[in-house]
């Protein structure tokens, strides 16, 4: 295999993350095989799992292999050749997974389904708004409602959206990721989102306020006690203005 200096080769890949023996394949063709993953990636070490058809075209794939090196090895290789990766002719995209090692066993968070539950690591709850959570989901689809809340686990948030696939296609790639760091205050250095599919299919919100949303109803109801002491006084400050008109 011999490689060159390559053009738009190095617009196949993402360099800003850390390497892992996990692939993050993407752009497959229809119905790609594990055969035809594991044909690709041989030259470079042993394949010792696969997790095909994921994402919510499902043209996404992982790819495990050995050890660390053997990834690098395959991701330095296809950086610089002068010819892509492909299956079937498909430019296939390829980066470091999040994942460590690939798990196929499906937990209870693991079922697919139209809500999230995404664990905000490194933050308490005042630091992260909910404006600024469906800022960031729905960049992958329209968010229907949104509820957050403060467990053991940290500091929670339940996201429905319309159907399974926007949900699979928010969590691939968000799940891992940072929240940009401008919509963060200053005094947070990083946060994390971990994104597991909740059993939840319709969440039940009462009122609007700062800790949940109803995107899909603008007539329900504002509960004020939860309302973020800002609004309140904003609030407060446009009644004492109608009272000395």
């Amino acid at each position: 295999m011999s490689s060159s200096g390559g053009g738009g080769a190095g617009q196949q890949f993402r360099y800003t993350q850390t390497p892992s023996k996990v692939l993050h394949l993407r752009n497959l063709p229809w119905e790609c095989t594990e055969e035809e993953l594991v044909e690709l990636c041989k030259p470079f070490g042993r394949i010792v799992n696969t997790k095909s058809g994921v994402g919510a075209n499902r043209n996404q794939a992982f790819v495990e292999f050995t050890d660390v090196n053997q990834a690098i090895s395959m991701v330095s290789y296809f950086a610089s050749s002068s010819e892509p990766a492909q299956i079937r002719g498909k430019t296939v995209y390829i980066q470091y997974s999040n994942r460590q090692e690939i798990i196929n066993n499906k937990s209870p968070g693991e079922t697919v389904g139209n809500v999230l539950l995404v664990t905000i690591e490194g933050v308490q709850a005042s630091d992260v708004t909910i404006d600024v959570i469906h800022l960031v989901f729905s960049a992958f689809g329209f968010v229907h409602k949104i509820a957050t809340f403060e467990k053991a686990a940290g500091f929670q948030a339940l996201i429905q959206y319309t159907d399974a696939p926007t949900a699979s296609a928010a969590r691939e790639a968000l799940d891992g990721r940072s929240i940009p760091r401008y919509l963060l205050p200053d005094h947070v250095v990083s946060c994390h989102l971990r994104i597991s599919f909740s059993a939840h299919k319709d969440l039940n919100i009462k009122f609007q306020s700062h800790r949940s949303r109803d995107y899909t109803n603008p007539y329900l109801p504002v509960n004020s006690s939860a309302i973020d002491s800002t609004l309140q006084v904003f609030l407060l400050q446009g009644i004492r203005n109608i009272l000395t008109i």
